[in-house]
């Protein structure tokens, strides 16, 4: 379930949602705490963490990240809003991956009873 280009045999895939694992990739940490900051809606960390990551990554790289990760949470919610369920060999497939990396919790029902 990777993509071609961005497949890492020693990437640990948990580090996507588990912040005491360090992501295996360039810059992880920075695409974490971008990451975080935006979906907590903590724009004045948010702010902060920007400056840090662009001096490290680049202001293009920032920009690039945060779009990806408005255009995922868009994605999710228009298939969430039309009732788009994973199909069956998705379903079945991403078991593993959906149990390792806790991504279920991130489903809008559980976020709405965690975030009431």
């Amino acid at each position: 379930m990777l993509l071609r280009a961005s497949s890492t045999p020693a990437a640990d895939i948990t580090s996507v949602t588990h912040a005491d694992i360090d992501p295996p990739v360039p810059d992880g940490h920075w695409l974490r705490a971008l990451t975080e900051a935006t979906i907590a809606a903590d724009w004045a960390a948010l702010a902060s963490i920007r400056a840090r990551a662009e001096a490290s990554m680049g202001v293009q790289a920032v920009l690039d990240t945060l779009i990806v990760a408005a255009a995922f949470n868009g994605i999710t919610r228009v298939a969430n809003a039309t009732g788009i369920p994973l199909d069956a060999h998705t379903e079945y497939s991403t078991v593993t991956l959906r149990a390792d990396t806790g991504i279920d919790h991130y489903h809008d029902d559980e976020k709405s009873t965690r975030y009431r």
